[in-house]
């Protein structure tokens, strides 16, 4: 119940800025229909029209009369409480599901696994929302308002039709990806769904069918998700051994830990065709010129850090109680989502190309972690200070640069005006392990190397999906 605790201060929150927003004419929505939406290729379904989606009742029909009806008595039974929660969802389901995952993820997952929470979610979401358009535009479905002039919507329109709802289908499937990740808060993920699918109820915009079909269009995708989440491989567990010699990694911990996730590098990647495919070569070898010189930057950085340096490694930190790296460029990705006013349907393809990418990265660098298995830093030379904790796994290469790398490059073709912006971050991600004294110079340029190319296969997937 603490969570759904936490959700309700987050909506009343977002609700309060949102009043305001409206009262001063600042809240607009985007307005555009997305009349294309049916074409853009998915990623789980082999097409948008893979999932039959029944036809709405028949306008003028006993039933359809009905749920007109009845929206006219939500009209008149509207609460502040209802009018909130209708503007909270309507400002974007999508990214609130996303936002949703970080705030579990937070206290429950490691940044690997969180990495797959949101890819998982963006993927169910987006490939739903194809899938949604295409009966959209199969049936047509005009609003309510269009059919019973006494209705009065609480919100605007893009212009799509609006049979299956978006909102449920958005709410169905991130509930049941996410209740299917977490179990333990099934009935809290349950019941913010219902809210977000009554509150096109009560905003007067979609008919109790318009809900329905979108729920189980939703929860269908989702099945497809949560299949392959079955058998991606995340599970396995490792029966090796830690590999000993000069120049290898070793647990720090006392007592000795098993190392983090070894097998993460065979878990099965979204754009990549195996975890090693992009495997970069060797870091320089133990003891030579090269190496003593990147360990040499280290302490001299250790030696002499400034506080801005210090900041940056902590504000880069995300480890434990937070939405992990990932989770960073996630609420990173959130944020320019809202500041341009996306629609629900390429909202949901931004976040997939992005978390899609995140995933990835983490299978390649953590298969090159685990094929070289590189001592740390402050274990080479133990007079190096650390800005934050040591995590337990091989330092070759950055895992932190290789989320970044990738996050970035995707992101700046996503919202080019910001490209330079997100470059210089994704660098700056990198570096910040560098000023923590946990990373060499070469882990940083090798996982910002490896993370841009694995951006790369996200890039081509979208500049060839069909959405303009």
């Amino acid at each position: 119940m603490k969570f759904l605790g936490e959700m309700r201060v987050l909506l009343l929150v977002t609700v309060l800025i949102l009043t305001c927003a409206i009262a001063m004419g600042e809240f607009g929505l985007n307005t555009g229909a997305e009349p294309t939406g049916e074409n853009w290729r998915p990623v789980l379904l082999p097409s948008a029209y893979a999932i039959n989606v029944p036809p709405p009742p028949v306008p003028g029909s006993t039933q359809a009369k009905a749920e007109l009806n009845e929206l006219r008595d939500i009209q008149a039974r509207r609460t502040p409480v209802m009018i909130q929660q209708v503007h909270f969802w309507d400002t974007g389901g999508v990214v609130h599901w996303n936002e949703i995952a970080r705030n579990l993820v937070a206290t429950q997952t490691t940044p690997l696994m969180a990495a797959r929470v949101y890819a998982l979610l963006s993927v169910a979401q987006y490939d739903a929302l194809v899938a949604a358009w295409a009966a959209k535009y199969r049936y047509q479905r005009r609003a309510p308002a269009q059919e019973d002039p006494v209705l009065h919507p609480l919100v605007v329109l893009r212009g799509d039709p609006v049979y299956p709802d978006e909102h449920a289908v958005i709410a169905a499937a991130s509930s049941a990806v996410l209740t299917y990740l977490y179990p333990n808060q099934a009935a809290e993920l349950a019941a913010l769904a219902r809210q977000e699918m009554d509150s096109r109820m009560w905003a007067g915009v979609s008919r109790r069918s318009d809900i329905a079909a979108g729920e189980t269009l939703g929860r269908a995708v989702a099945q497809l998700a949560i299949s392959r989440g079955e058998t991606d491989g995340s599970d396995a567990a490792w029966t090796g051994t830690v590999p000993t010699g000069p120049g290898m990694w070793y647990s720090s911990d006392t007592p000795p830990a098993s190392p983090y996730l070894p097998l993460f590098g065979h878990v099965r990647p979204w754009l990549m065709t195996s975890g090693d495919e992009f495997r970069p070569g060797p870091p320089p070898a133990y003891g030579s010129s090269e190496f003593l010189q990147a360990l040499a930057v280290v302490r001299h950085i250790s030696d002499t850090r400034t506080p801005e340096q210090v900041a940056i490694a902590k504000f880069w930190d995300d480890g434990a109680g937070t939405s992990t790296p990932s989770g960073h460029w996630n609420q990173i990705a959130s944020d320019l989502i809202t500041q341009a006013n996306w629609n629900e349907i390429r909202a949901a393809r931004a976040l997939a190309l992005l978390n899609m990418a995140e995933m990835d990265a983490g299978i390649a660098c953590w298969d090159c972690k685990y094929t070289y298995w590189l001592l740390r830093p402050s274990q080479a030379d133990p007079h190096i200070t650390l800005v934050i904790a040591l995590p337990n796994f091989p330092s070759y290469c950055s895992g932190h640069s290789a989320f970044s790398g990738a996050a970035g490059d995707v992101l700046g073709y996503l919202f080019p005006d910001q490209h330079d912006r997100l470059h210089a971050l994704a660098d700056e991600a990198g570096i910040s392990r560098v000023y923590a004294g946990i990373h060499y110079p070469f882990d940083n340029d090798t996982g910002l190397s490896l993370g841009r190319t694995i951006a790369q296969l996200a890039i081509t997937r979208g500049r060839a999906d069909g959405a303009p």
